[in-house]
C-alpha cells in the first residue's frame, strides 16, 4: 500500500497524466484525491516512481501540485515539494 498521491487541477489533467506516465512505464491512474472532501484530482502511483514522475510531469507542463504518501497503516502524509 505504498502509494503516492500527485495532486493535479482537473479530472482531465489527472487522466491525462495518468496515461503520460504509464506511457512511460510507470504504472499510474487518475484517482480523487484522497487528501480533500471536495473535488480535487490526483494521479496514483507507486511510491517508487514519485522523484520521476514528478520530473517528468514538470517537464511535460503537467504542473504537480501537492504530493501525499500513503503510508504502510493506511494514513496520508503530505510529502515536501
Amino acid at each position: 500500500m505504498n502509494d503516492a498521491y500527485i495532486g493535479l487541477r482537473s479530472l482531465t489533467y489527472a487522466q491525462r497524466a495518468a496515461r503520460f506516465l504509464s506511457g512511460l512505464g510507470m504504472p499510474a491512474s487518475a484517482a480523487r484525491a484522497p487528501w480533500s472532501g471536495t473535488c480535487a484530482y490526483a494521479v496514483r502511483l507507486r511510491r517508487g516512481d514519485l522523484e520521476k514522475a514528478v520530473e517528468r510531469l514538470r517537464g511535460a507542463d503537467f504542473l504537480p501540485g501537492r504530493i501525499w504518501l500513503r503510508e504502510g497503516d493506511g494514513s496520508l502524509r503530505e510529502a515536501a515539494p
